[in-house]
Order: structure tokens, then sequence, then C-alpha cells
């Protein structure tokens, strides 16, 4: 009798614990962010800046507006040539960031070419009601990050 109240007991517990997110589900989570972030940077490289704000994360929409947002991306693009490449280097699943609430978030990191200049753009990328959304980015010379 008393084995059998002990082995209910641990089964409420096990039950009770969160357990802890898997590798694979943290692999599809980096996945499908890495879509994600293509798709917003496809708006970018489109000069649609209005639109990456309007696709961002709620975390960029409750620090600034479209144009505040649209104003600093162009900025930051003016002393840039074309797109002549991007590529993936790094896409890693964290649940914090600095300065940012608590959540699930990715942070991908691209080599780009842009005319002669070779850049690192990071691209933070955090889970809003379910959907993965840009929460920032920054462009930096290759070496510089």
């Amino acid at each position: 009798m008393r084995s059998s109240l002990l082995i209910g007991g641990l089964l409420a517990l096990v039950l009770v614990v969160p357990r802890p997110v898997s590798a694979q589900s943290n692999e599809q989570a980096v996945e499908a962010a890495k879509e994600a972030a293509q798709e917003w940077l496809a708006l970018l490289d489109a000069d649609k800046y209005k639109a990456t704000w309007e696709e961002s994360a709620a975390l960029i929409k409750s620090q600034m507006t479209a144009e505040q947002w649209a104003a600093q991306i162009r900025q930051a693009h003016t002393t840039l040539d074309s797109l002549r490449s991007r590529s993936l280097v790094a896409a890693r699943y964290t649940t914090s960031m600095p300065n940012a609430p608590e959540g699930e978030y990715v942070m991908a990191q691209y080599e780009t070419s842009y005319g002669d200049k070779e850049t690192v753009e990071t691209v933070p990328l955090k889970k809003d009601d379910g959907t993965w959304r840009v929460a920032g980015y920054f462009v930096k010379p290759r070496g510089q990050q």
C-alpha cells in the first residue's frame, strides 16, 4: 500500500514539473524564425522600410513609430550600395536577450556584401503570439560586430 502511494506521488510530481524544451523543438523554432527573417529581409531589400515595421515584433512597435523606424533603417542603409550577397552564418535559440523581456528568441547573423562593403547583419527574432517576428536589426562592417 505504501509503495503505491509513493509511486502515485512521484507521478503527480512528474506531471507538475515543466519539461525542458527539447533540442528538436529548438531546431524547429530556429527553422521557422529563419524563414520569417528571410521574408522580413526581402522587404528590407525592396526598401519597404515601413512594411518592415509592420511585420516586426511588438517590442519594436512599442518603442517607436513606423516613421521613426523607417528613418533609422534608411539611415543605416544610406552608406550601403546594392545588395550583392547574404548568407546565414549562425542562428541560435535562446529564452533571454539583453534589455528585452523574457520570451523565445532566435538570434540570426548573416555575412552580407553591399557593393564593395562586407558587413554582418544581426537579426534578433521574437516569438509573438505564436509567430516569429523581427525584434531588431543591426548592420556593422565585418570585423566590428
